[in-house]
């Protein structure tokens, strides 16, 4: 099952956040496996959220990176073995958290990111397929952009979690550009406000959304700093099940959008197989 989270705007909508929230809750509760990866190299990052900062175990340096793993060298495998991808290649090249259930493809510094663009486009199918042997679901934090690997990323994905907010320009820019992801997606409203414009209910009348395809996520503060400094699976398991008060919005809305999620990803892989 590939799920790919995407917004068609950078930042504001807590795209990152709700992929490796979901991601969590999957591996911690659901007992699955999951791979997460992005095809961008953001400020924040899935690395950035799951490692606390000053970890030993991931350096960013000119002149050390992932050597040994990450997306990058299991494209270079890829390229040089281009049948398929070996699972003992993905032991090699992917960061294990949560007791080996939840696993992290990272990149080192871009130094040239059209090339790796391109090397991820080209090896895309070969990937997804060698990902899917090993994992319940690989989770991809898409470029908002239209990259060549974006658009192969949003073509292959059995399901895409499009990320928006209540901005007008944001709201209009998707659905009068991209209504072709209308069938294949699901929407999440990021740092939603109850009584602020464009209500989740307006929003369902003005753009014809039907129930069960749209979720409002409420800003939380504990977890944007969970976010920041390293600790979104800390935050997930202490929360998830009985939440505190302060973040009780943010877990009952981000319960209802996983449900929604398993359940459309489910109903596609039985569509397509």
């Amino acid at each position: 099952m590939k799920i790919a989270f995407w917004s068609n705007v950078r930042g504001q909508c807590g795209t990152t956040l709700h992929l490796i929230c979901m991601a969590a809750v999957q591996a911690m509760f659901d007992k699955k496996r999951v791979v997460l990866m992005e095809n961008h190299d953001h400020l924040t990052s899935i690395e950035t959220c799951l490692v606390k900062r000053g970890s030993p175990y991931f350096v960013k340096e000119y002149t050390y990176g992932y050597n040994e793993y990450g997306l990058e060298n299991l494209l270079r495998k890829m390229d040089n073995a281009p049948a398929g991808v070996e699972e003992r290649w993905i032991r090699q090249c992917a960061v294990g958290f949560v007791h080996n259930r939840l696993f992290y493809l990272p990149h080192g510094y871009l130094k040239n990111r059209d090339l790796l663009d391109y090397q991820f486009g080209k090896n895309l199918s070969n990937l997804f397929a060698g990902l899917e042997k090993c994992f319940d679901t690989v989770y991809i934090d898409t470029f908002a952009s239209e990259s060549l690997s974006t658009k192969a990323i949003i073509e292959k994905a059995d399901l895409v979690v499009v990320n928006l907010n209540q901005n007008d320009n944001v709201l209009n820019h998707f659905f009068n550009n991209f209504s072709l992801l209308r069938d294949k997606s699901i929407f999440l409203l990021g740092n939603y406000h109850a009584c602020g414009n464009n209500t989740i209910k307006e929003i369902k009348r003005k753009y014809q959304i039907a129930d069960g395809r749209i979720f409002a996520i409420p800003f939380c503060m504990e977890a944007a700093e969970a976010e920041s400094d390293g600790s979104i699976t800390n935050f997930i398991g202490r929360n998830y099940l009985e939440p505190s008060i302060n973040n009780r919005e943010f877990i009952r809305a981000l319960n209802e959008a996983y449900n929604a999620v398993m359940s459309y990803s489910s109903a596609s892989l039985e569509l397509r197989g």
